[in-house]
């Protein structure tokens, strides 16, 4: 679900953005060291979660456009260590 749809699921919209935004700001920049810290953490595993279903979007939308196929895949892979091959 990308974040536009997450939003309106939660029931923001520009408006509800533009107000909680300021509140949530002043409330991080209250945090003590370790509760920042975590908010830290726990926004970094937000975005990673976002990226994640983000890049699932896009791979399955390939899929279905055919270009995700194994003998693609295989030839392109193939191309990559031609150009640049495992030096030991």
């Amino acid at each position: 679900m990308n974040q536009e749809a997450e939003a309106y699921k939660l029931g923001m919209t520009a408006n509800n953005a533009a107000i909680l935004l300021p509140d949530v700001m002043s409330k991080v920049a209250s945090l003590g060291p370790t509760a920042l810290a975590a908010v830290h953490k726990f926004l970094l595993r937000l975005e990673l979660a976002q990226l994640t279903e983000d890049i699932q979007d896009e791979a399955e939308a390939l899929r279905q456009a055919g270009k995700l196929e194994a003998d693609l895949i295989n030839a392109a892979v193939k191309e990559h260590r031609s150009k640049h091959p495992y030096s030991v």
